[in-house]
Order: structure tokens, then sequence, then C-alpha cells
């Protein structure tokens, strides 16, 4: 039995390994075959209509640039706009933009940022009613681009194939740290063999909601877009392809960023598992770009790679009748195909030592999202000296028709903010680590929403104004209920963002009807 067990395990192995490999070579072959070339007559092309969707919060360093550049493009003025959302900017970003002009302006005002996703929805809600607008530019604040931008997005618009597109980022070395240099040099190899193999093949790619392109008709079918983070960003490359919207690279549509500004977007590895689990279906099997797509998910570390060959060719030959080193074949097949993709992205030794860093960071980040390594790690970092700061606080939890005592930690360390919700027995922690409380609050606070629940707290009250006071945390604020239920009233109680009371009325109730008339019928 546990022989037949064994067998089993290392032919799994063989037979993956043997897969990737066949995958890896046709994605390098792929990527190494010559472009051939197009001759445009620009007499006879079609302008499209484009609109550019930029998203900035406190972007005035980049996004001033950004928008000269726009300004100066090789591409009929009559035939794009460019709209640039300002979420609550604190910076001289609105002032110095007036002063470029060429934009159309967007000012959120809402005292606590709208965040990319919702204030990019909130646009496309009035900017999807224009008929005569062929396609939609998303574009970064802290991106920087040539003449021709908008020629070369137009140029790949006119192919019919191309509905949703995928552009490539440059990574200019502006004094990085080593793991910055390690990303920019991932980022060269996957744009010049991994994203460009898979589109040559007509298979998808993740999209990047700071150079993305996408149709006006895609758009329109779709009716939503999902950029909130990275792992948002890789479930709706999924969501596209599913609709067979193909996200597809192009390498000549290039946008530039500091490796200062540059932000690594990488999904976690449980979520791809998550992920995996609810979109394997029979549309998996049925579809073949979508199901590749969803392998893709699987595609191995090169050190758990490595470490499989080593298996392989220590017991591979007590599995198989036959005696040929299939495990060395195959290491020297998967050698050569990576370095011809190494000669062909033009990364040379220098280069190739940051590149071999990235195995390391990806494998600890999949081990660091275990239990057994969260433990570890939990236990390490409270071991360690840290200036760490907490208290609890009492919070109440309704679900529109029960109400629930629960307990919310609030967490200081080493300057950086998290909470962690608590009741009975279950826990939720904050995604990240943010600089502000009142962030990490809004977090937890919209991961209850998630699932139906709400925090009756001061920071979700229609009543409720924060109060600016200069510090980062942002939990002290006001209360009008008086001022509003008495209009002779000037009194404005001051709370905390934590805080509750009798009088508490959805945040929601302020956006949709008047608070008065919620008040008389409730």
């Amino acid at each position: 039995m546990l022989n037949n067990i064994y067998f089993f395990v290392i032919f799994l192995c063989f037979l993956y390994v043997l897969i990737f490999t066949i995958y890896f070579c046709i994605l390098v072959g792929a990527a190494i075959l010559k472009k051939e070339k197009t001759n445009n007559d620009d007499e006879n092309i079609e302008y499209k209509n484009l609109v550019v969707i930029i998203y900035s919060h406190n972007d005035e360093k980049t996004i001033v640039n950004l928008l000269e550049q726009l300004n100066k493009q090789n591409y009929p003025k009559g035939n794009y706009q460019t709209h640039i959302i300002l979420d609550n900017c604190t910076d001289e970003s609105s002032n110095k933009l007036e002063f470029v002009g060429g934009a159309k302006l967007w000012r959120l005002k809402d005292e606590t940022p709208f965040g990319k996703d919702k204030a990019v929805s909130w646009l496309l809600e009035n900017l999807l009613s224009f008929k005569k607008v062929d396609g939609y530019v998303f574009l970064g604040a802290n991106r920087m681009v040539r003449p021709d931008f908008l020629y070369k997005i137009n140029e790949a618009l006119c192919k019919e194939e191309n509905e949703v597109i995928v552009g490539n980022t440059e990574i200019f070395i502006e004094d990085a740290n080593y793991y910055e240099k390690v990303w920019s040099n991932v980022n060269v190899y996957n744009a010049n063999i991994m994203k460009l193999g898979r589109s040559r093949l007509g298979l998808a790619v993740p999209i990047d909601s700071d150079i993305m392109v996408m149709s006006h008709e895609v758009l329109e079918k779709v009716r939503c877009i999902d950029f909130k983070d990275a792992n948002s960003e890789l479930k709706y490359s999924f969501m596209l392809t599913s609709v067979n919207s193909i996200p597809k690279f192009i390498p000549e549509i290039t946008t530039y960023i500091s490796s200062i500004d540059y932000e690594v977007k990488r999904p976690d590895f449980k979520f791809k598992m998550s992920l995996f689990k609810h979109c394997f279906n029979l549309r998996a099997l049925t579809n073949f770009k979508f199901g590749e797509f969803l392998f893709s998910l699987f595609k191995p570390n090169p050190i758990v790679l490595f470490a499989m060959l080593m298996v392989l060719g220590t017991y591979s030959a007590e599995c198989f009748i036959t005696e040929f080193p299939w495990a060395v074949f195959l290491g020297v097949v998967i050698t050569v195909a990576f370095g011809i993709s190494i000669y062909k992205s033009n990364l040379y030794i220098k280069p190739l030592i940051y590149l071999a860093g990235c195995p390391f960071y990806t494998l600890m980040a999949c081990l660091s999202s275990t239990k057994i390594f969260k433990k570890i790690f939990k236990f390490i970092k409270n071991s360690s000296n840290k200036d760490i700061e907490k208290i609890t606080v009492p919070v109440t939890v309704t679900n529109g028709r029960n109400i629930f005592p629960c307990r919310m930690d609030l967490i200081s360390e080493d300057g950086f903010k998290k909470a962690v919700f608590r009741y009975k027995n279950k826990k939720q922690e904050t995604n990240q680590s943010y600089v502000r409380m009142c962030d990490a609050v809004k977090n937890i606070s919209d991961i209850l929403e998630q699932h139906g629940f709400r925090m009756k707290i001061c920071q979700s009250c229609a009543y409720f104004s924060p109060k600016i006071d200069g510090t980062n945390n942002m939990v002290k604020g006001y209360c009008n209920q008086r001022a509003v239920e008495d209009e002779n009233c000037c009194e404005f109680p001051e709370t905390l963002i934590w805080s509750s009371c009798q009088y508490y009325i959805p945040i929601e109730v302020n956006k949709v009807i008047d608070i008065t008339d919620y008040i008389k019928n409730r």
C-alpha cells in the first residue's frame, strides 16, 4: 500500500514538472519569435475617441508633469480628453493642474479619501453615457509617458482582437534598495518573456490599473471595475477572461516610473488558492483560455521546482521501468530555455543576481500565509523589542435585526496602526498596517459590511464630521446631532471615531436622503 502511494506521489511530481517544462518552453518560444512588421498609413488611420482617467491623491510631484506630457501628445486634440480625479488632495495639485490646463478636474471633498476603486467607479457612471467614446485609458498619477503614447494605444485599439489592453511599465532606478532592484529586474523579465509570450499565444495576462485600456463596448458590457488592490485586479482579470474579453499585453504601450514611486503588486497566495476554488467549475474545463489562466496560478517557485527535480533524480529510477534520466533531461531543458529567455531579455550578470533573489521573496510570502508560519512569525514579532501601544474599546455591531456587544483592539506598533475586532472567540484583523488609526478602523468597518454587519460607531454615522487637527491618527471629530435637530443650536461636542450613542444614523443617509426626513420616519 505504501509503495503504491509512494509511486503515485513521484509520478504526480514527474507529470507536473513535465507539463510545466513544455508550457515554459512554449511561452519562451512565443516571446522570442520576431514580430511581423506592420506598415501603417497615417493618412488612412482611424483615430479613436479616447478618455484618459487618472486617479490622484496628493501626487503633486508627478501629476503635473504627467498632464503636461499628455497635452503634448502626437494625437489629434479633438480625439481625446483627460479626466483627473483629485481625491481629497491636501497639496497644491489642484492649483498647479488648473494652471497647466487641458484636463477636466474632479475634486472629491469628503474629508476621508474615497479610494481609487470607488472614485473611478463614480466617475465612470458619469462618463459611460458618452456614446462617442471608443476607449478608456486608466493611468497612474505617478507615471510618465512619451509623446506617441496615445498614438500607440490607438494603433492597438484599431485591431478588433484588442478589447482590453495592458501596457508595459519601465522602472528607472533612483536610489533603489536591494528589494526594489530585485522587482525592477523581475518586471523586465516578466514583460519581455512571460507576458509577451502569453499575449502572442492569445492567453490572458493580469490587468494593471495603472496602465490599462478598455474599449467602450467591454466596459459597457461588464458595467464595473475592480481596482482596489492586487487581489481585486487579479479577480477582475478572471472576470474579463470569463466573458471572452481577454486582457492582452502590448509592450509598445509603455509608461515610465521611478523606483521610488513604484509599488509591487503581488496577489496573496491564499487569495490565489481561494480564487481557484471558486472559479474551478465546468467553465474552466470547457473554456480553454479561462482554464489555462486558472491553472497558471500554480506555476512553481524556482526553488520548489529545483527541489522537485532533485527528488525525481534521486527516487524516480525506482518507480519507472525505463532507466532514462528524466529528471536530468527536464532540468537541462528548463535551464536552456531559461538561459535563452534571459539573453533575449537583455538581463546579464548583475541583473541576473537581482533576479535570483525573487524566488526567495515569493517563497517566504507564500510560507508566511500558512498558519504554522504565522504563529512562528507572531512569536518572533512579540519577542522583539518594539514600541507597542494597545487599548481595547467596546463597540456595538448590528446585522439589521439584532445587536451584538463586541470589542476592538486599537494597536500602534512603531508608529503603524492596526485594529483587531473581537466577538466572543472570533477575531478579524485589518488587512494591513496603516499610518492613521482612522484608516485602520475604517478597514475593519468595511470588512464587517462585506459580511452583512455594521459597526454603530461615530466614524460611520451621518452626524459625524472629522476634526482636522494636524495629527496622523485623526481619531477625533464632532457630533452634529444637536445642530441638525435644533437650527438654533451651535454646539458641536467633540467625540472619538469609535464612540457610539442612541442617535446613530448610517452615513449613507447623508448621501441619499435628508437626515431630517430620516429622523421623522424611523
